[in-house]
């Protein structure tokens, strides 16, 4: 089973909350403001501080988490990375719906153009793993999380292009 289990105390204390696919926003889960310890069955899984994949990240590999230092009590988002982080691939676009120039990479750029693009991507797609895409160069502004499997025709105006991004790993 591929799932994440969440659990109101500090080593796995208290009734377990099973979750087997993304969540956007986790406002149903009653003790969701006290979620102190989780276990990750099978592939890796990404929490948020906020709703819709965004905010602060932390992503946890297979294995059992007694305690979430640093992330207690903030989870309100899981995404699965289908695949886990053993191979990370994205292709970026130049231009909206996947067009003009692209490159696909699988290490970390602090920027864009020294990949041949003129300014900044503007649409991309993900081969595998999980990738954090930054508005500006070097790792700062705006960021998205995006996994295997993603498909970015267009950003939005919360986030409208990708100046750097790096591969995420496991408790970053």
């Amino acid at each position: 089973m591929n799932a994440i289990e969440l659990f109101e105390f500090p080593d796995f204390k208290g009734d377990p909350c099973f979750i087997d696919h993304d969540f956007t926003d986790l406002k149903d889960v009653p003790f969701l403001k006290k979620v102190l310890s989780l276990k990750v069955h099978r592939d890796t899984w990404i929490i948020f501080s906020e709703t819709d994949y965004k905010g602060e990240f932390s992503c946890y590999k297979a294995g059992s988490y007694s305690s979430l230092s640093g992330f207690d009590s903030k989870i309100r988002s899981v995404r699965c990375v289908k695949g886990g982080l053993d191979n990370h691939k994205i292709t970026l676009y130049e231009e909206e719906t996947l067009g003009g120039e692209e490159v696909t990479l699988q290490v970390s750029v602090d920027s864009v153009k020294s990949h041949g693009f003129g300014k900044k991507a503007l649409s991309h797609k993900v081969v595998s793993g999980a990738w954090v895409l930054y508005s500006r160069e070097n790792y700062e502004g705006g960021h998205m999380v995006t996994v295997a499997g993603d498909k970015v025709d267009k950003y939005d105006d919360s986030f409208k292009n990708v100046n750097s991004l790096k591969p995420v790993l496991p408790l970053q």
